[in-house]
C-alpha cells in the first residue's frame, strides 16, 4: 500500500512539472515579440493627407503653368516687337525656372509632412496593437521576405485615414 501512494504522488508531481513547464512555452510565445510590416508606397499614396495635398499641389500647378503658356503664346505672336518679345523671353524663363523650384520644394516640403504625420499615427496603431516593431518597405524591396500574413498596410491606412478626418 505504501507503494500506490507514492506512485500516485509521481504522477501528481510529475503533472504539475508538465503543466508547468507548458505553461512557460505559452506565456513565451504569447509574449514574442509582434514584428508586422507595410507598404509605404501604399500606406503613402492611400493617406487621405496625401491626396489632399497632391490636389491642392495640382491646382498651384496648373496656375503656373496657364500663366506660362499664356507667355509663351504671347511670345509667338507676330504682333509684338522684338525689345517685347525679349522681355516676355525673360519672363518665361524666369516663369519656367520658378515652376521647375515650386515642383521639387512642394514635393518636399509636403511629402516631409505627410511622412511626419503618417508616423505620428503609426506610433498610436502600434500601441494599441501592441506591435513592438513595423517594418516599412517599398513593394518589399528593403525586405528579403515577408509574409503576407503578417502586413497591416490595409489596417494601418485604414486608421490613419480614419485619424486624419477626426473620426478616431
Amino acid at each position: 500500500m505504501v507503494k500506490k501512494p507514492s506512485s500516485l504522488l509521481l504522477i501528481i508531481n510529475s503533472l504539475l512539472i508538465f503543466a508547468l513547464i507548458l505553461y512557460v512555452i505559452l506565456t513565451g510565445l504569447s509574449s514574442r515579440t509582434k514584428i508586422v510590416y507595410v507598404d509605404n508606397s501604399e500606406l503613402f499614396d492611400g493617406f487621405s493627407m496625401t491626396k489632399e495635398l497632391k490636389s491642392t499641389g495640382e491646382k498651384e500647378f496648373i496656375n503656373r503653368k496657364t500663366a506660362l503658356d499664356n507667355l509663351y503664346t504671347q511670345i509667338q505672336s507676330k504682333s509684338i516687337n522684338a525689345s517685347e518679345k525679349e522681355i516676355l523671353m525673360k519672363q518665361f524663363i524666369q516663369g519656367k525656372e520658378e515652376l521647375e523650384q515650386f515642383n521639387q520644394i512642394f514635393a518636399t516640403t509636403e511629402s516631409s509632412k505627410i511622412w511626419s504625420r503618417i508616423h505620428s499615427y503609426t506610433e498610436d496603431f502600434s500601441k494599441e496593437n501592441n506591435y513592438q516593431l513595423i517594418i516599412g518597405s517599398e513593394n518589399k524591396t528593403n525586405v528579403l521576405y515577408a509574409d503576407e500574413k503578417i502586413t497591416v498596410t490595409k489596417e494601418l491606412l485604414t486608421y490613419i485615414n480614419k485619424r486624419y478626418e477626426g473620426l478616431k
